[in-house]
């Protein structure tokens, strides 16, 4: 933790030495603008052929876009200098173990060149501004993959915890989306209509299916003598879908997923969980519990379509199924 502070409190200062104006900059062929600040080592400069392992922070003018301060480092292969252009490697072959640098790149310039690192959010004018340490210095291919395998394993947990925080966000923005949705097709009258719709579809085939959820039937055939396909399980379902108005296949597979956690439409979420391992049934499934206004492109599906699946239920697991 005091390493990281102590990285990024030099980031600022180098930042604010950039805004007074207090470098005095150099120029590549390519026109980066770079500073260099030597350490008190002994090392040779870095050669091509050779891997840096190095920590850096970059900036989209004041805003810090990414650092690896707490993370994984980075690593680069050192190129001949007629492969590189305009990026932090030019700089490379001028710079040892333990030096810094600042190097300034100018979002014109790349956007010229095409360049496939501007960042989403930048725009003409704006400048981005890389800060490196090199850390470390390879010569050979085995031995840096022999340090960032390292390097990785041991950044996992964060990685693995940073995945988790991202997917609650993105789970949590998802169901704040959904309920704003089912709150305007509840007061456009759109949900009412279409379960009234379903109930009248099935008395007029005769099918006793029961309602569950928020709108989904299920029509139980075999209930199966396994584990119960509740939600957080892991299921395999095998599955033939039929658009309800006119009885016709669209597809049939077999699919493993993890239940209730927004895998698979609403409907399926619901349905499936009044299955045990090796039940058989139908789902009759309103179109807002399908895929609702927005059909994914170019699907075989109308907006708010209702659709049947007869399902079966293959296995249900604690733990993902291949």
């Amino acid at each position: 933790m005091k390493k990281t502070k102590l990285a990024l409190i030099t980031m600022i200062s180098l930042s604010f030495m950039i805004a007074c104006n207090k470098m005095t900059y150099r120029k590549t062929k390519s026109g980066l603008v770079y500073n260099i600040f030597p350490s008190s080592g002994k090392d040779s400069l870095m050669k091509v052929g050779q891997y840096a392992k190095f920590n850096f922070t970059t900036k989209l003018n004041d805003s810090v876009l990414y650092t690896s301060y707490g993370k994984a480092p980075g690593y680069a292969k050192l190129l001949p200098a007629e492969s590189v252009s305009y990026n932090i490697l030019e700089i490379f072959p001028m710079m040892k173990k333990g030096d810094s640098a600042v190097t300034i790149q100018i979002i014109d310039s790349l956007l010229k060149r095409g360049d496939q690192q501007v960042p989403p959010t930048a725009k003409k004018g704006d400048k981005m501004t890389i800060a490196i340490k090199i850390l470390e210095v390879f010569s050979d291919d085995s031995a840096a993959f022999k340090d960032y395998n390292a390097e990785m394993e041991k950044d996992k947990p964060r990685q693995m915890k940073e995945q988790e925080e991202q997917m609650a966000k993105m789970k949590k923005e998802r169901e704040a989306q959904e309920a704003k949705d089912e709150a305007e097709l509840e007061k456009s009258g759109e949900i009412q209509k279409e379960i009234q719709n379903m109930e009248t579809y099935l008395k007029g085939k005769n099918i006793n299916a029961q309602k569950t959820g928020k709108g989904t039937f299920v029509y139980v055939k075999e209930q199966g003598n396994g584990p119960i396909a509740s939600a957080g399980k892991y299921v395999k379902v095998k599955y033939t879908g039929y658009h309800l108005e006119t009885d016709s296949v669209f597809q049939s597979n077999e699919y493993a997923f993890q239940l209730g956690v927004h895998d698979v439409i609403r409907g399926w979420d619901e349905g499936l969980q009044l299955f045990k391992q090796g039940g058989k049934g139908t789902l009759y499934i309103p179109g807002f519990l399908a895929y609702g206004k927005n059909p994914p492109p170019n699907s075989p599906f109308k907006i708010f379509e209702p659709l049947k699946f007869d399902v079966e239920m293959l296995q249900v697991s604690d733990t993902p199924i291949q």
